[in-house]
């Protein structure tokens, strides 16, 4: 293969060429939220996209889940003088840096705005870009009392935009205040903050809030322009949409609803079927396998699913777990030769399992032991009967299939059972029907 004439027609992982109506659309949108913070006083700023390490090295909780600035998130480089630079995965850091270099002589508040790509390295064949078109705003206080003392703009001019983008988009919209809670790492933030969602996209299209960077006390917040480009409008955005897996979890879920009340006789004769209406209560069913079910919730195409407890450890997401269905109950546990001690002895033990993440948690978090890991697809009981495992972690429910094969069940690791997730945007924005489904729902749980 000719590498060279490869790279003259695709773009680097994560990035992508926008054409035509792709950049009038976002130009328009970026127009009109740039416009309505100049109405506002705020004067728009550029910082490069390359910036030293050190501007991001700012939060306690680097290393937390809550952080955006973990290593393994950022793209790194050297320059000439060995000294770390990062692409800019943030503007906020940035802007505090040159409110404190350039602009700290001037008077305060400071009321900045901006318009520019931030970059992040997201886990790939999640239908996100590394690349990200954001804008916002900022506003850096004198002081802390200045800070304690502000009043509502910067809220204001978010519900705004928020508004600006719902009718952009031709979706209806929500905003959420949430209360500070010190108890909770928030990243930078150290005082209230708040969401903005739109139907048509599955997760927050506006974030801010308080926060300090430093010793620079500012709010602000920043609206993600590739995810309004990008959002999907419902023409049935009323209906909820609920993601079933297929197989058995599909079969008893369907015998929970009729016990409901809902009309599913449609799927007596399904065929290859994927997409069923339930009349009178505006609900469609949509069956897929069980890791798809969290995708689709995820990205919000779907507003509620069905799947195993063992999927949703495996695969851990944005979602909400909102109910047991009491359905498949079973066990993770950890098994070998019956009569061997897996814990004996000093070396690396290896582990052989279909949930190679449910493993690593386990010994790491609840032993505190390093093990090496085989992924098996197939019967994983093979492993320690053919030794090259000293044991296996895998869904327990009776025990018949281990105990045949010689082997047997030496600590359980957790309880499993088929739940009830939900898109945290649509649990908010669909908060009346979603919340009668799962109230009806666990009526008719065993």
């Amino acid at each position: 293969m000719n590498y060279k004439k490869s790279y003259n027609k695709i773009t680097p992982e994560g990035t992508r060429d926008f054409l035509f109506e792709e950049c009038a659309a976002r130009r328009e949108i970026e127009n009109k939220l740039i416009s309505l913070f100049s109405e506002n006083e705020y004067n728009e700023v550029i910082t490069p996209l390359v910036e030293f390490y050190d501007v991001f090295d700012i939060a306690e909780n680097k290393n937390s889940e809550e952080s955006m600035y973990k290593e393994r998130n950022m793209y790194k480089l050297t320059d000439n003088k060995n000294r770390l630079l990062v692409i800019r995965p943030d503007s906020t850091p940035p802007i505090i840096r040159l409110a404190e270099t350039r602009l700290k002589d001037q008077p305060r508040p400071l009321k900045l705005c901006y318009n520019q790509a931030i970059y992040r390295v997201n886990p790939k064949e999640a239908g996100r870009d590394d690349e990200i078109a954001q804008c916002g705003i900022e506003k850096i206080y004198e002081d802390e009392s200045a800070f304690l003392n502000s009043d509502e703009s910067v809220l204001k001019l978010a519900r705004k935009s928020l508004e600006v983008i719902a009718q952009f988009c031709g979706c209806q919209s929500y905003f959420e205040e949430i209360k500070f809670d010190e108890k909770k790492k928030h990243s930078y933030y150290i005082g209230d903050f708040f969401k903005g969602y739109i139907s048509g996209y599955g997760k927050s299209i506006i974030s801010g809030g308080k926060y300090k960077i430093n010793d620079t006390y500012a709010e602000g917040f920043i609206v993600n322009i590739s995810a309004i480009t990008s959002c999907k409008v419902n023409p049935r955005d009323e209906v909820v949409r609920i993601a079933l897996t297929k197989g058995r979890i599909e079969k008893e879920a369907l015998k929970l609803f009729t016990k409901m009340g809902w009309d599913v006789s449609e799927y007596a004769n399904k065929g290859r079927q994927l997409v069923f209406t339930v009349p009178d209560v505006n609900v469609e069913l949509v069956v897929a396998k069980s890791l798809d079910v969290i995708t689709f919730v995820e990205l919000g195409v779907c507003d509620l699913g069905i799947t195993g407890k063992d999927m949703l450890d495996e695969y851990d997401g944005k979602y909400k777990e909102v109910l047991d269905l009491n359905i498949g109950k079973c066990k993770f546990s950890l098994a070998t030769k019956k009569g061997v001690d897996f814990y004996a002895g000093h070396k690396i033990k290896t582990v052989a399992s279909k949930y190679p993440a449910v493993t690593r948690r386990f010994f790491l978090r609840k032993k505190g032991m390093n093990v090496n890991i085989i992924k098996i697809e197939g019967s994983v009981e093979l492993a320690p009967l053919l030794e090259f495992a000293d044991g296996i972690v895998d869904i327990v429910e009776t025990g018949t299939t281990l105990r045949e094969n010689g082997l047997e069940v030496i600590e359980d690791i957790s309880d499993i059972s088929t739940r009830m997730i939900v898109n945290q945007v649509k649990a908010k924005m669909k908060k009346k029907q979603i919340q009668e489904i799962i109230s009806t729902m666990g009526e008719y749980i065993q």
